[in-house]
């Protein structure tokens, strides 16, 4: 009974991990099934694979696909101001070079107000362009980490404590899977593990006799060894008085 109430909650709790990670769920239900039919190596060898900590913060949410993408998508934003204002750096000193080439009267004109009108036709990406990407892209940053770190702020709390009872859950449950394979007398011998067991308990009993009678009559001649050391003791004191 013990071993079937234990798999059956390693795997429900293997089917809630299963919708968030087969592999996890996978595991869990063959642990279950390794403690169900008394196989305790196996079971030992699931156990040692399950990260109880992993386990219990996937169940609680910590590996929503949604924030996990914002953040992502965070993380490689960082770069791109810096990506396309060195494109847009790039190609507008191509397109200056040119200009210069046909036109070098020009070049006593300020780069920046050649580069907003275009060279002359020869570039569309202007500066004023690269100027408002490069303020949207740092917009878009500050806005995602603004709803990360108010997403951290406001569930971090709640977040960990749901956790920290989850992961004890599952720590007492493999605890309890683990001792069922500890405890494991239900195979085919079983019987022979019981006589041998009482076998030896009749033993030990045994010789616990023995030593006790061989206390009491350690005991006898300790007695008469406390009377004859008196005898000899009063006879001395006889003598002496002689």
């Amino acid at each position: 009974m013990d071993r079937r109430t234990t798999a059956a909650a390693i795997r429900r709790l293997g089917d809630e991990a299963l919708a968030r990670e087969p592999s996890l769920g996978t595991l869990l239900g063959r642990l279950a099934d390794a403690v169900e039919e008394g196989r305790s190596t196996e079971a030992t060898g699931y156990i040692g694979a399950v990260d109880a900590r992993a386990l219990a913060e996937l169940l609680a949410g910590a590996h929503s696909r949604f924030w996990a993408v914002l953040e992502v998508l965070r993380n490689v934003l960082v770069f791109a101001p810096i990506a396309v204002t060195w494109f847009g750096l790039s190609i507008a000193a191509g397109a200056y070079a040119d200009l210069l080439a046909t036109k070098p009267d020009l070049v006593s004109q300020p780069f920046l107000l050649l580069w907003e009108q275009g060279f002359g036709g020869r570039l569309l990406f202007n500066f004023g362009t690269l100027a408002l990407v490069d303020a949207s892209l740092i917009g878009v940053l500050i806005l995602l980490s603004f709803a990360l770190h108010l997403r951290s702020e406001l569930t971090d709390v709640s977040f960990q404590t749901s956790v920290l009872l989850k992961e004890s859950e599952i720590r007492a449950l493999l605890g309890q899977a683990s001792s069922l394979g500890a405890l494991d007398v239900s195979g085919p011998d079983a019987e022979a593990i019981l006589a041998e067991m009482t076998a030896e308990e009749r033993r030990i009993y045994e010789r616990a006799s023995e030593r006790e009678t061989q206390l009491f009559q350690l005991e006898g001649v300790i007695d008469r060894l406390a009377e004859a050391a008196a005898r000899l003791e009063r006879a001395a004191d006889v003598l002496v008085r002689r």
